[in-house]
């Protein structure tokens, strides 16, 4: 009945039925909680249509049509289209956040052809079609509005060589300008569609791995390790498989270089720390407002860097920064032990900022 009611409303009821959905403070707040899990920013709404046949070709499209769409989910600041290819822009992040959740993947009806929504990142380019028969309805933004707690698979493979000139583990790792991690990349995202980010991640963080982070942007004082990540289990497996033949590949290049020097084998094999992630590693919004508010001697701060750490172990470094940042603007300046390992204050100490 519901859906029926939708499809007989006229567009601008449509419409403001939709923004006023979209402007309940428990809604916004969710989208920005599942957009920060997922490493997206907030400050660029700024949407990528395509569409494509199943063989995968392209068709062109007119500038109204998309238009007519994309604003049933809120005010669009700048729309262009590149024959091929369109980029919205909307003036909130929370409309284009349920543009791209409804649309993507939606089929045209009459055509042989399917909707390609992404957050948009670069520009590509390549038969016109019509979406004025795409219709919308407001149910479709009530299911596409109970946001469900985003879940992540993350393993952590601690690498057991430090990283020296002599026999440069870190670059073994990656490959000759990242040669390694692109093959793993490309075997995990085979026949898939999308951004490869939004698929695998890889990373070789700490000691030697030359990847500066935090607010500070320096290396990291843990030990050298590998993170996996991915919103998508099959393909975690995949890159599992692959990272841990690699490392082990590593390992037996490293122990035929201790008996060339001398040295005894080290004996090593990939050892990994996995978790699921999701319902417990990322503050709501709501939460970070409420501490922002308090003084900085009304906060947990010992609860605080457990869960920091505790993302750092999971690989989760936009979360672990988020609440350095958080500490940091309350004065409490932090700073991890060499190498070591453990819960929250064991291994990483804190103060107070002196004011100037």
């Amino acid at each position: 009945m519901q859906s029926n009611a939708g499809e007989c409303e006229s567009p601008t009821l449509k419409r403001s039925k939709i923004s006023s959905m979209l402007q309940q403070p428990d809604v916004r707040d969710k989208v920005l909680e599942s957009l920060a899990a997922q490493g997206i920013p907030s400050h660029t709404p700024c949407l990528k249509l395509e569409i494509a046949e199943n063989q995968g070709k392209r068709f062109s499209m007119e500038q109204n049509d998309v238009t007519n769409v994309f604003e049933e989910f809120g005010e669009i600041q700048s729309l262009r289209v590149f024959d091929s290819i369109a980029l919205i822009l909307y003036k909130d992040i929370v409309s284009a956040y349920f543009a791209q959740k409804v649309l993507n993947g939606r089929q045209l009806p009459g055509f042989n052809l399917v909707l390609q929504v992404n957050w948009y990142h670069n520009q590509e380019e390549t038969s016109r079609i019509p979406l004025q028969d795409l219709s919308i309805n407001t149910s479709e933004i009530t299911r596409a509005s109970e946001i469900p707690q985003p879940i992540k698979f993350t393993c952590r493979f601690d690498i057991q060589i430090d990283n020296d000139k002599e026999f440069q583990v870190a670059r073994r790792l990656i490959g000759p300008r990242g040669s390694n991690m692109k093959k793993i990349v490309e075997r995990c995202c085979k026949g898939v569609q999308g951004q490869a980010h939004d698929i695998i991640k890889l990373r070789l963080r700490g000691r030697g791995s030359g990847f500066k982070e935090g607010p500070d942007k320096e290396e990291s004082d843990e030990t050298l390790h590998m993170c996996v990540s991915s919103k998508f289990e099959d393909k975690y497996e995949i890159a599992l498989v692959e990272v841990e033949k690699l490392i082990n590949q590593v390992y037996a290049e490293y122990r035929d270089f201790c008996l060339e020097k001398g040295k005894p084998d080290p004996k090593l094999r990939a050892k990994k720390i996995e978790n699921v992630s999701g319902r417990t590693m990322n503050f709501p919004v709501e939460k970070i407002r409420e501490i922002e508010e308090l003084d900085s001697s009304e906060i947990d701060i010992e609860e605080l860097i457990d869960i920091r750490n505790e993302a750092r172990r999971q690989c989760n470094f936009q979360e672990a920064d988020r609440i350095r940042e958080i500490l940091k603007k309350k004065g409490v300046i932090l700073t991890d032990e060499k190498g070591a390992r453990g819960r929250g204050t064991e291994v990483t100490s804190w103060k107070h900022k002196k004011n100037q």
